[in-house]
């Protein structure tokens, strides 16, 4: 804050306000949270009414302060906590841009402006990512805990696959294993079957799946508040010889991307040596699913996808602490194939969090 001569961070509803605080503060609109960071002094969080026995209880936030209206930003209870901490005339970083938002209405910002005339507001969406990139033990720890709960779950769901199951059965199925396992908030992308594979986005369908098709799952679950995110795949009836290959192929591109993801490495040359090697692949792709994305991989935290990106045009360099995924993927007419890993990067270099059965699982 100092480098950016932020004289506070001014916070509200969303990941930096619970990485700041501990807040149990999910989306609510109706009730926003509020929190208010100085450069020097002690910070306030403001809540709804409603919304403050859970809050002394999980935060240690000391100056915790309430209002009663709602829907609307409490205009009178934020220019108090400015008052006090001087910081009427001063310059206050918000969450204006970064894949950062503020989580309230364009409206009630322009009200925050007006409330506050001699305000400065500046984007600090660089300076939070800056810390939240690189992640405490504890929050490593976390993640890790989410990776094993995940990669169980694959091993159970795949285990359990039968010809007729629909794709939203086989979710629901990966979805209880996840919960049962530990995980909260679970999550399915998957697709199946012959002219299916380019469908990496969506989740369960009615389709129901036959002998010979691939079952394709990109999920990732929670774990106090931080997840996993990675996929792995199935055949039924077991894979060909040319789902194999595509399978070793793009596992290999993956591993040697893993070994490149070394500190002080740039992204843009990960996802360079990524793309390139993609290209180079020579099998008969239906579309390329990773230079469709633009990027490689990203981080992975609190949020799912979190910055930086695994992008050519992302200079970031990689540093001890970050956790990324790596996902360099393709389609053909035969199969998804993207076998993503979630990569803890350390000081002696990369640590794959996700190491596990990667081959495609014969059911």
């Amino acid at each position: 804050m100092a480098e950016q001569t932020i004289d506070a961070l001014l916070l509200l509803t969303g990941p930096n306000l619970v990485y700041f605080t501990g807040a149990p503060c999910g989306r609510s609109g109706s009730r926003p949270f509020v929190y208010v960071l100085p450069a020097d002094g002690d910070p306030t969080l403001i809540v709804q009414d409603g919304r403050q026995f859970e809050t002394h209880v999980f935060t240690d936030v000391g100056d915790i302060r309430t209002y009663s209206r709602l829907s609307h930003l409490p205009l009178t209870v934020i220019q108090g906590a400015l008052e006090d901490r001087g910081l009427m005339r001063g310059r206050i970083g918000v969450e204006l841009g970064g894949e950062m938002v503020m989580d309230i209405p364009f409206g009630e910002f322009l009200a925050l402006q007006e409330a506050l005339p001699d305000v400065s507001f500046v984007d600090a969406s660089s300076l939070l990512w800056r810390l939240r990139m690189i992640k405490s033990p504890a929050e490593i720890e976390r993640v890790a805990r989410a990776c094993e709960i995940t990669l169980e779950a694959y091993d159970r769901t795949f285990g359990g696959v039968e010809p007729g199951m629909s794709e939203a059965a086989i979710e629901r199925v990966m979805i209880t294993h996840m919960m049962e396992l530990g995980g909260r908030s679970p999550w399915v992308l998957i697709t199946s079957g012959a002219g299916n594979y380019d469908l990496v986005s969506k989740g369960g369908g009615s389709r129901r799946v036959e002998m010979g098709d691939m079952v394709w799952m990109d999920c990732g679950c929670q774990v106090d508040g931080y997840f996993s995110d990675f996929g792995r795949a199935g055949v039924l009836g077991g894979p060909t010889p040319a789902q194999e290959e595509a399978q070793r192929a793009m596992h290999q591109i993956t591993h040697d991307a893993i070994a490149l993801m070394q500190p002080g490495a740039a992204a843009a040359d990960i996802a360079a040596f990524c793309n390139e090697a993609v290209r180079a692949l020579g099998l008969p792709v239906t579309s390329n699913i990773s230079g469709l994305a633009a990027r490689v991989g990203h981080g992975l935290g609190m949020v799912v996808t979190e910055q930086p990106s695994l992008a050519e045009d992302d200079p970031t360099l990689l540093a001890p602490g970050m956790i990324l995924t790596i996902e360099p993927g393709i389609a053909t007419d035969y199969g998804t194939f993207h076998i993503e890993e979630n990569v803890l990067i350390t000081s002696n270099g990369p640590r794959v969090l996700t190491e596990g059965h990667w081959q495609l699982w014969a059911i």
